[in-house]
């Protein structure tokens, strides 16, 4: 009898432990992985836990309840496709990443618009990041209605400032000097400030071109002086906005529609807004540091021109802006938007 007993409480233990066990096993199926595949290195920005993209998926696991874990891959895990800046938005409608770090330009036609944020209208990430994101909630940035990919986020990059191996002071100091530029706005720009730029040459090669001299310098924010190795070679810097670049947090869309409920919940309450203004003001904050770490280097000079010498720049550079809104009449009608919407956020972030 007393063996009987035994034997019940024992199979029923077991069989309580099988239940737990399958419950556990049950829950960790439930639980989606969602690969964020990046060719940034890690360590970064957007890709270090305490990043914007670390602390974005900390928020959407939590939030989720253990429905769905972000995997962060960088360096390009996914092999030579993932370390091409131009596959990646690819990657992400092709299903083979569920979401990626997309810079716009690298897929020529697809987001026309743009253009507008690589002419000098924006003085920090925030404020451009804020603005990019509410044109595209009014429809006006075309080629973001695509119903491929999912946005997480849209940002603008802080401004680009002028990063040269001899020293520049005035505008005369950039008459024949060759500047790596990338793409249309900023060769325009290079062009009306007086000097010939070279398209020819990309970011990533833009720090040995300097150091051989094929070019003189180049235009680019702070963080990409030292992530580039720029500074390396280029030991002048002008602060003076000369626009900037755009990049999208895509995801791939039947991914997202196939994720349960509470997972979408999450990412809808962590994504767009929320995840620009998070984005922005972080972006600033890393630049902020390497701002003043160039500053810091006595090897180095940072000027910001005087503002009569300022005023002449921005003239020169306005003369781009001018010719971009008469290209066409779509152009005139997102620079009304802009201006606009500009002066909204600039309020809202507490700018003069």
């Amino acid at each position: 009898m007393q063996r009987r007993h035994l034997m019940g409480a024992a199979m029923a233990l077991a069989s309580a432990c099988a239940g737990l066990l399958g419950a556990t096993s049950a829950q960790a199926q439930d639980t989606v992985t969602l690969r964020y595949a990046t060719f940034l290195p890690p360590g970064g920005l957007f890709t270090a836990p305490d990043g914007a993209m670390g602390r974005w998926a900390k928020s959407v696991e939590e939030a989720s309840g253990g429905a769905v874990k972000i995997q962060i891959l960088p360096g390009g895990t996914l092999g030579a496709a993932g370390r091409n800046p131009g596959a990646q938005l690819k990657l992400v409608t092709d299903g083979i990443a569920d979401i990626a770090f997309v810079i716009p330009s690298t897929t020529p036609g697809r987001f026309p618009d743009d253009n507008l944020f690589g002419l000098p209208v924006t003085e920090s990430a925030a404020e451009g990041s804020l603005t990019f994101w509410k044109l595209h909630e009014q429809g006006l940035m075309r080629g973001y209605d695509d119903k491929s990919f999912y946005i997480i986020g849209l940002l603008v990059n802080p401004p680009n400032v002028l990063h040269t191996k001899q020293p520049v002071n005035k505008l005369e100091d950039l008459r024949g000097l060759r500047l790596q530029a990338s793409g249309a706005e900023q060769q325009e720009l290079a062009r009306a400030l007086g000097a010939t730029p070279v398209g020819t040459v990309s970011v990533r090669e833009a720090a040995e071109a300097i150091s051989r001299g094929v070019v003189d310098g180049t235009p680019k924010d702070w963080l990409a002086l030292h992530s580039f190795r720029i500074a390396d070679a280029a030991s002048h810097h002008v602060n003076i906005p000369m626009g900037a670049s755009t990049i999208m947090f895509a995801m791939n869309r039947a991914k997202y529609d196939s994720l349960p409920p509470k997972a979408r919940e999450a990412i809808d309450r962590f994504s767009g807004e929320p995840f620009v203004r998070m984005t922005g003001k972080m972006f600033d904050e890393y630049t902020a540091v390497r701002h003043k770490e160039t500053l810091a280097d006595s090897k180095r000079t940072v000027i910001d021109l005087p503002p009569a010498e300022r005023e002449r720049w921005d003239k020169a550079m306005a003369t781009v802006s001018d010719a971009w809104r008469q290209r066409d009449a779509y152009n005139e009608k997102l620079w009304q938007a802009f201006l606009k919407t500009r002066t909204q956020v600039r309020a809202d972030l507490g700018m003069k």
